[in-house]
């Protein structure tokens, strides 16, 4: 008896582990399908509210669509049409960070020799020069990658395909889900349904509410400043704010170091790393837990593990796909009584249970005598 539940346990790890890889494979080997299919689900989840309030003005589902789908176009161009102007701005001011990097160049050399006896003059072998040189002539270029890559085969045809589609359709899929588990009562299957359409929409709108509040912020402390280019700034880090922990680090080594380029003082530096260190607190204790919701909020933990997931199989795309899918996962845990355990263990750490569990620890210690 104990053999053949062994045997069972064998062949159960056996099969899991056979999905998992099988699971892996597809996502790596079906990227190029994949990606489009997922990035369209996000937004056809983000935009039904919008088609929702057209079709209860009793305008037409299609029309509805089409004009969701329009307003989204027109964000999209307007946020590339912005990023192309700044970059391009950005590039025509090169020339002079290469001055001012010479300058703090020569300046780090006489300190080394007076300060640590290092007489060789400190050099990059150009490579500073041949760098910003290479920015600056293809400032143009990066630029217009945004409008490059909307004319792409993936972003400027089949997401949208597949956006309509799933916004056309979304009654049917939920009948097809319902036929699927036609074991279960209808009623709580189309619960369930609503509920993860919920869940995604909830993460995806608040993250976008976050990263809003934080270009304010950020446009707020960087024209305090005086920091050039300082609304590109604050909507870049904003923007990078979605990739935790690499994110918020690139988006603030960036100001940070042009700041030390173009400023005549150390504090404008200091003054750009001391805000973005109090925006991020605000972010991580305040607006992220309020805004998303604590409900579809990842512990550090499975972030970082679905972030570098992501990076390996999909690429920097992954890196921000990953994300709101591991919350998507997270829920689907959360709503069968064998597998919320998992569902928690990938989400935020309980702090009023640790606090209630730390004192009933403490209590029972001293109860038995021992010391805390």
């Amino acid at each position: 008896m104990t053999e053949t539940k062994s045997n069972s346990a064998t062949v159960r790890a056996a099969l899991a582990f056979i999905i998992i890889a099988g699971i892996v494979l597809l996502l790596v080997y079906a990227k190029s399908l994949l990606i489009p299919i997922v990035v369209s689900s996000y937004f056809a989840m983000l935009m039904f509210p919008l088609v929702s309030w057209f079709e209860r003005k009793k305008v037409p589902r299609v029309l509805a669509i089409t004009i969701t789908m329009l307003i989204g176009l027109g964000v999209v161009v307007g946020v590339s049409w912005f990023f192309a102007q700044q970059i391009g701005s950005f590039g025509a001011d090169l020339g002079g960070i290469q001055v001012r990097l010479d300058e703090v160049t020569g300046e780090l050399s006489t300190w080394l020799r007076k300060n640590l006896g290092i007489k060789q003059k400190l050099s990059f072998n150009d490579l500073d020069k041949k760098a910003i040189a290479y920015l600056q002539n293809n400032a143009e270029k990066v630029g217009g990658m945004a409008f490059s890559t909307l004319g792409s085969l993936t972003i400027a045809i089949l997401i949208p395909v597949y956006l309509f589609m799933f916004l056309l359709y979304r009654d049917h899929f939920t009948q097809f889900i319902i036929r699927l588990f036609d074991n279960q009562d209808p009623q709580r299957v189309i619960e369930i349904v609503t509920d993860l359409r919920q869940v995604i929409q909830k993460y995806i709108s608040g993250m976008l509410k976050v990263m809003l509040i934080l270009a304010v912020m950020n446009s707020i402390a960087f024209f305090s400043l005086g920091i050039k280019h300082a609304l590109f700034f604050a909507v870049f880090a904003a923007i990078l704010n979605v990739v935790p922990y690499v994110g918020p680090l690139v988006g603030s080594i960036i100001p940070i170091t042009y700041a030390l380029l173009t400023k005549d003082s150390i504090w404008y530096p200091i003054g750009v790393f001391l805000s973005f260190h109090v925006i991020q607190t605000i972010e991580g204790n305040f607006l992220t837990p309020k805004i998303v919701g604590s409900n579809v909020s990842l512990n550090p933990v499975t972030s970082l593990v679905a972030l570098l997931l992501g990076g390996y199989i999909w690429g920097v795309a992954g890196m921000v796909i990953f994300i709101p899918a591991a919350a998507i996962l997270k829920k689907i845990l959360e709503l069968h009584p064998s597998t919320k355990d998992y569902g928690f263990l990938m989400g935020e750490e309980d702090t009023e249970f640790r606090r209630k569990h730390g004192i009933l620890v403490r209590f029972m210690r001293r109860k038995k005598g021992q010391p805390n």
